[in-house]
């Protein structure tokens, strides 16, 4: 399934959509469901879609007791480490919103090994899903194709069995816990960012389907499924 692609002028305005429709999709499942299931991701545009989120009027605008918060992945750090997915989005938003602490299910990839930390929170996942999908995965996109810790060439890509699995990142010589496939491919909704200059040729490559094989192209979400980009992003 492609994605349908959402072009802003800039990354001012694709983060106020990005919040927009963050409230509108909360709001949606609070009311039909009376929960709303989200799995954050790290990066900088989702760090302002946070921070945005955080501040009037928005934040008004969202039942945070019935949020619960999710992580599609994180390196295996301290989680007041600057690398932690967690630090910065606690710093951008948790903080600064009335959501119950005991709604914020963090990986705690200081707890041993990656692939326990896996397992662990999988057991977390199935006990607040009770069998639901997310309703909404967000999602970046690395300059090499890869979305959450879902790499090229690492095991984590065929890991189909598990919710979430462990990943030795090789050229950043560290482990990582992340999503798998199958957990975000059934989400109501995923949204992947894409800003900057920086992210154009790899945008162009998979679009004009230059290179195939990429993590992000493996993406197939059962239902919506968007790209937010800035004009910057989608300029070849």
């Amino acid at each position: 399934m492609k994605a349908e692609q959402k072009i802003l002028p800039d990354a001012v305005s694709l983060i106020e959509a990005a919040t927009e429709e963050f409230v509108t999709k909360a709001r949606s499942a609070i009311a039909k469901r009376g929960i709303f299931h989200v799995a954050l991701a790290g990066g900088s545009t989702p760090k302002g879609l946070y921070q945005k989120l955080a501040t009037s009027p928005y934040v008004e605008q969202v039942d945070w007791s019935r949020v619960h918060l999710f992580f599609g992945d994180e390196r295996c750090v301290l989680p007041t480490h600057d690398d932690s997915n967690f630090k910065m989005a606690r710093e951008a938003m948790i903080d600064h919103i009335p959501i119950p602490q005991e709604n914020v299910h963090r990986m705690p990839t200081e707890d041993g090994a990656a692939s326990d930390v896996a397992v662990s929170y999988a057991r977390t996942m199935k006990e607040i899903l009770l069998g639901q999908p997310l309703d909404l995965v967000l999602l970046g996109l690395g300059p090499d194709g890869h979305i959450a810790s879902l790499f090229p060439g690492t095991d984590a890509l065929d890991a189909t069995e598990t919710l979430t699995t462990s990943v030795y990142v090789e050229k950043f010589e560290s482990w990582r816990v992340t999503m798998t496939y199958p957990v975000i491919n059934a989400a109501r909704q995923v949204i992947v960012f894409i800003a900057g200059e920086a992210k154009a040729a790899i945008v162009k490559d998979i679009t004009t389907d230059a290179v195939q094989g990429l993590p992000v192209q493996r993406l197939a979400p059962q239902a919506e499924y968007y790209w937010y980009m800035d004009a910057a992003a989608a300029g070849q």
